[in-house]
């Protein structure tokens, strides 16, 4: 990894929040978690870490194991359901608790710094508040949004808070980033500083970052709504003070394996319940592609067999007996391995360097960015690829005994496959971009060049993309699927939803669409 500083929490802290997603935080209306004396010290990093915790746990595992990076192991069990296409209400209790808990807990942290005068602790929770309301809406679709965190407050009394179109959803989060922007400043007397677990209160990287999710928003509408999208776009690139993530202001929190502080998936797999039984293997719709392609990623994403081979079971073929040990799992540097404490220092990611190249690199392809910007679609792509291959270097020294250089780029992306050289080209399909082609078959390389760079380290994001676009378009049905044809669309609500909100509006199948979801 590259530029941000790994920030290390405190094993206190960790306790104190009792994160976990095992533990049910607070019902839409009610957070028994914000303390009556909290400060924005304490504030914001429990909220950050609130969203670490669903983002790493059922957010990483629902979206890889759909998005077809890992799949049920044959020798357990955890995850079957996941497979048969038939979770129920209540295995999505925990993020939707988890997720709330943080907006609540960055609308207190906004009121609270607006309080006391502190512009970027304001700043931050409006741009925290709209990512995770993205998270929110993105899983779940409709969902309340502009009446919910308000049920304890004596203003507002809202206990059965009516749920909002994610179309309006969406306005609304564009306009708080908007909000957020307004207040950065990063020559502020008044920074945040090391309670802030994903840029140490670095005030540019957070404008980058807040840029960044406006364009993330706007190309989710791509589909949907294009016009409205380009507009956006354009606006966006016309902002005299637009900035963007790029290859080192990657947003992530950083975790210092000990027996409290560990990454939230790692965590999961090691704890009580689940007893650090390896549940997660490889799904050969992503180890079969990047094998074939020469993608050198796929020692860093999955941990080798004896004989150096990287291999895996096809999606959802848990009950298949022959299936024994002959498969890869997920690496450590996705925390992945659920025997290997090393998974412990895996970083949950926000939004990374080469997502925001491969945003960067779509918008142009769809012709929303001219070329007075200076942007060129075909060097966005393979600056995504790279900036991927820099942030997951440390695999990849393994691989090559050597530092990663620009040379080991430079084989894989003109077309040498893993054992080659540029020297010797043999190239892959999804390497060579399609520069005189369609937007679609530009759009369809980007995506899927995305989604291999995502596998296992953004599973949710990889697997929203796919839904928003249907690329890759070689994924397969889960051999124990119990929809038929039909892929999972989304999360079902909670129990929690449909026994104590009034204004639950019934139950979603996990198949039926979102609102920018075509495919």
């Amino acid at each position: 990894m590259s530029g941000n500083k790994k920030i290390i929490i405190s094993a206190a802290m960790l306790l104190v929040l009792g994160v976990s997603s095992c533990r049910k935080f607070m019902d839409v209306n009610d957070n028994p978690n914000v303390s009556p004396t909290a400060t924005v010290q304490t504030l914001l990093p429990a909220s950050q870490l609130l969203v670490a915790s669903a983002l790493g746990v059922e957010l990483q595992i629902h979206g890889s194991i759909w998005g077809e990076y890992w799949t049920q192991s044959p020798n357990a069990s955890q995850y079957k359901t996941l497979e048969q296409y038939s979770p129920g209400q209540d295995d999505f209790s925990t993020p939707w608790d988890n997720l709330y808990a943080a907006g609540e807990n960055f609308y207190q942290l906004y009121n609270l710094a607006d309080s006391q005068h502190k512009k970027q602790y304001k700043a931050i929770a409006l741009i925290m508040k709209a990512y995770t309301f993205q998270l929110i809406t993105d899983a779940w679709g409709d969902v309340p949004y502009k009446q919910a965190l308000k049920g304890q407050f004596a203003d507002s009394n809202i206990l059965n808070p009516k749920y909002d179109a994610q179309s309006a959803i969406y306005a609304g989060l564009l306009a708080t980033v908007d909000s957020g922007l307004k207040l950065i400043n990063p020559s502020d007397k008044v920074l945040p500083g090391s309670d802030d677990l994903i840029y140490g209160g670095d005030m540019t990287k957070w404008r980058k970052f807040a840029y960044t999710l406006k364009l993330r928003m706007y190309l989710r509408m791509s589909e949907k709504s294009p016009s409205a999208a380009k507009a956006g776009v354009v606006a966006l690139y016309n902002d005299p003070n637009l900035a963007l993530i790029g290859s080192g202001d990657d947003a992530f929190i950083g975790f210092g394996y000990s027996t409290s502080n560990k990454s939230p998936l790692y965590a999961e797999a090691s704890s009580t319940t689940l007893g650090s039984i390896q549940n997660l293997v490889g799904s050969n719709t992503c180890i079969d592609s990047m094998n074939n392609n020469g993608d050198p990623r796929a020692y860093e994403f999955y941990e080798p067999l004896s004989n150096g081979a990287i291999a895996g079971i096809p999606q959802g073929d848990y009950s298949t007996p022959a299936l024994t040990s002959s498969f890869s799992i997920p690496s450590v540097y996705v925390a992945g391995n659920a025997q290997n404490s090393a998974s412990g220092k895996a970083p949950v990611n926000f939004l990374t360097g080469y997502e925001s190249l491969f945003l960067q690199a779509e918008a142009v392809a769809r012709g929303w960015v001219g070329a007075s910007f200076g942007s060129d679609d075909q060097q966005l792509f393979y600056q995504g690829i790279q900036a991927n291959f820099a942030y997951y270097s440390t695999g990849l020294n393994a691989v090559y005994g050597a530092p990663i250089t620009s040379a080991i780029d430079s084989d894989y992306i003109y077309g040498a496959m893993l054992g080659g050289s540029s020297a010797t080209p043999s190239p892959g399909y999804w390497v060579v971009y399609p520069s005189a082609g369609t937007v679609a078959e530009k759009v369809r390389h980007i995506i899927t060049q995305k989604w291999f760079a995502m596998c296992g380290n953004q599973g949710f994001e990889a697997w929203t993309e796919q839904r928003r676009t249907g690329y890759p378009d070689f994924f397969v049905v889960s051999k124990n699927s119990l929809t038929g044809t039909n892929l999972p669309k989304r999360f079902l609500y909670p129990t929690s939803e449909s026994t104590r909100n009034f204004s639950f509006p019934g139950v979603a199948p996990l198949t039926s669409k979102m609102w920018w979801d075509l495919y």
